[in-house]
């Protein structure tokens, strides 16, 4: 199974410092306790190469062009409506670059929000600065027009890999120590859109994740 060094962007980065801040003054259970927990869970897995395990999937061109994008799916709080429950509560998006330096690929981390009115995705939009009607010229492998994969397709739970786009790769070059796919480092990359270098262990996330 592939692994994969995770680019956490910094409002991600603070939002988990906040739901840890959050969990550690509630009972063990409370919800920023389970979202802290559903947050690391979903980082662990998107470094393992494990997003089926997560009903991944590849999104598409909806009110925002995500196409570029996946989400996995976390159980957060139970959902319902009636008698049916409505499945896992949170997303987590992401999306996935070609190595430069013969490492292990990276993986771009970009939100993490309850699935209620779309919020995953108007977060991500914001962050990727793609307003209403926005569209991506092209994926690279995949034709303009491609269409949803509903089910998701075996092979296509994960995002199509892009090459590194310049705004990273010059982050990533003016970064100390650019992170292996083992590890514990994690440094502020100094450049827009910032990101977290982040190295994985093979112990639960820690406190940057």
């Amino acid at each position: 199974m592939t692994k994969y060094r995770l680019l956490v962007r910094p409002e991600l980065r603070h939002q988990l410092a906040e739901l840890q801040r959050a969990a550690a003054s509630q009972p063990t259970g409370g919800l920023r306790d389970r979202e802290f927990r559903a947050l690391r869970l979903g980082l662990r897995a998107l470094a393992n190469g494990d997003e089926e395990s997560f009903n991944g999937k590849r999104l598409r061109n909806a009110d925002h062009d995500l196409s570029d994008c996946a989400e996995i799916k976390l159980s957060v709080i139970p959902e319902s409506r009636g008698n049916q429950e409505l499945g896992p509560s949170h997303r987590l998006l992401y999306r996935e670059f070609e190595p430069e330096d013969g490492g292990p690929p990276y993986r771009e981390v970009i939100s993490f929000e309850p699935r209620k009115d779309d919020r995953p995705f108007k977060v991500a939009a914001a962050r990727l600065a793609r307003p209403l009607g926005f569209k991506l010229e092209s994926i690279q492998g995949v034709p303009a027009t491609h269409p949803r994969h509903t089910p998701t397709a075996p092979g296509n739970a994960a995002p199509i890999r892009q090459p590194l786009p310049p705004d990273l790769r010059k982050a990533l070059a003016a970064a100390s120590n650019p992170a292996p796919a083992r590890g514990a480092i994690s440094t502020e990359v100094p450049t827009q859109p910032q990101s977290t270098i982040h190295r994985r262990s093979d112990d639960p996330p820690a406190r940057e994740r």
